[in-house]
């Protein structure tokens, strides 16, 4: 079997799906790549999506150490820090939906630290953390999820 240099392009006349499993060693997609079994690439670094990138029947594993979920943050993201005084902040956030779980975590301790919880959120606006010590002045860096 010869070898073929050029690439080979794949245009289904209406969408569709390749069934079995996908392996490649580099491939550039426009559209949307599905497998009813496994897509599996070697040779290549990193997988992105311009739109969403999900697992619908299992889970997404990071097999090397120091690797991970990462996630941008800023204005609207779905991670974030944020700096209490007295003991409460409100994080404006219009990502933020009735379903959220938000989960805040202490990050650098301020004033007399208390434990921290989402104590209110309106749906598009905004979420308010607040702590057990009306005192506290700390970073809460926090993380926020939608229900699949």
């Amino acid at each position: 079997m010869s070898s073929n240099p050029s690439p080979v392009t794949f245009v289904p006349a209406s969408g569709g799906t390749f069934t079995g499993s996908i392996s490649t060693t580099g491939i550039v997609n426009t559209g949307t790549i599905s497998s009813t079994s496994t897509i599996s690439t070697s040779g290549v670094a990193n997988i992105s999506a311009a739109g969403n990138l999900f697992s619908a029947l299992g889970s997404i594993d990071a097999q090397t150490a120091g690797g991970g979920f990462k996630a941008a943050e800023g204005a609207n993201a779905k991670q974030g820090a944020s700096v209490l005084v007295a003991g409460t902040v409100t994080v404006a956030n219009t990502s933020v939906t009735a379903n959220s779980r938000i989960l805040p975590a202490g990050n650098v301790d301020g004033g007399t630290p208390g434990f921290q919880r989402v104590s209110a959120r309106t749906a598009a606006t905004s979420f308010t953390i607040t702590s057990g010590s009306g005192t506290d002045t700390s970073t809460v860096a926090w993380e926020m999820f939608e229900p699949g």
